[in-house]
């Protein structure tokens, strides 16, 4: 009679990718069965059951409810059809959610990407990306559905003579009476840069990014700026908000 070999939970565990005492679980939850050494009644698989555990684990990596594995072993081919198609559109589900994310991933590195870039070019000549800046109306019900789908679109205005005062606008609105800022010819000349604002006191570098503009011979009037992203300056530094910004003036 052919000897089959059978596995300890061990190397049952390690075949199947699980931990030890996830099989336990399995089994007191009635998913899997075991049998059982007769002379230390330790759990013991045969090839058979790690085929039928190696199931479970699929099912569960999907996302199946350990509920619903309960009766896999007497489980009907209606039944489990019924939970693949469940399962399927859960997945596809999750795949698409899975994209939407990658998406944002990308953009978000895409941010950082910029923000990184700007910090190690200082000031250069450049044209507002901005068409223009207007004030934000916060009773407005989908200004935050705006902002978390598309978070650049919050920008700041700093004025010359109050560099103290961060004006919150929200970029490229239609033109209307409370349009801040809007790019004209006169405006092309500017000088892009990275601001930085603190997001709890709004202290920034605005005073320091004037006086390097008026060092390159402009007279600075505000500082136009999209936001980027959110980080601290250096590990276990000061956090601040990160801007796109052109320093503008004549």
């Amino acid at each position: 009679m052919e000897t089959h070999r059978l596995y300890d939970i061990k190397e049952a565990a390690r075949h199947l990718g699980v931990a030890p005492s996830t099989l336990r679980y399995w089994e007191q939850e009635g998913l899997v069965r075991s049998g059982r050494n007769p002379a230390n009644d330790y759990r013991r698989y045969a090839l058979h059951d790690l085929i039928t555990i190696s199931e479970i684990a699929f099912y569960r990596r999907l996302g199946v409810p350990v509920k619903e594995l309960r009766n896999y072993r007497t489980i009907s081919l209606d039944e489990l059809d019924a939970t693949l198609d469940r399962t399927q559109k859960e997945v596809e589900q999750r795949l698409a959610e899975l994209k939407d994310m990658q998406v944002f991933l990308e953009r978000q590195r895409a941010l950082n990407a910029q923000a990184v870039a700007l910090q190690r070019a200082g000031m250069q000549p450049g044209t507002p990306v901005p068409q223009r800046l207007s004030a934000i109306d916060y009773d407005d019900p989908g200004l935050w559905l705006l902002l978390i789908d598309q978070p650049w679109r919050y920008g700041v205005v700093i004025e010359a003579d109050e560099p103290n005062l961060v004006l919150e606008s929200l970029t490229d609105l239609p033109p209307s009476e409370e349009t801040r800022w809007e790019r004209a010819p006169k405006s092309d000349r500017g000088l892009e840069c990275l601001l930085r604002i603190d997001p709890d006191t709004d202290a920034s570098n605005a005073p320091e990014l004037f006086a390097h503009a008026a060092q390159h011979g402009m007279q600075p009037e505000r500082i136009v700026a999209s936001y980027l992203l959110t980080a601290a300056e250096s590990e276990g530094g000061l956090r601040w908000d990160y801007y796109r910004a052109w320093v503008l003036g004549a």
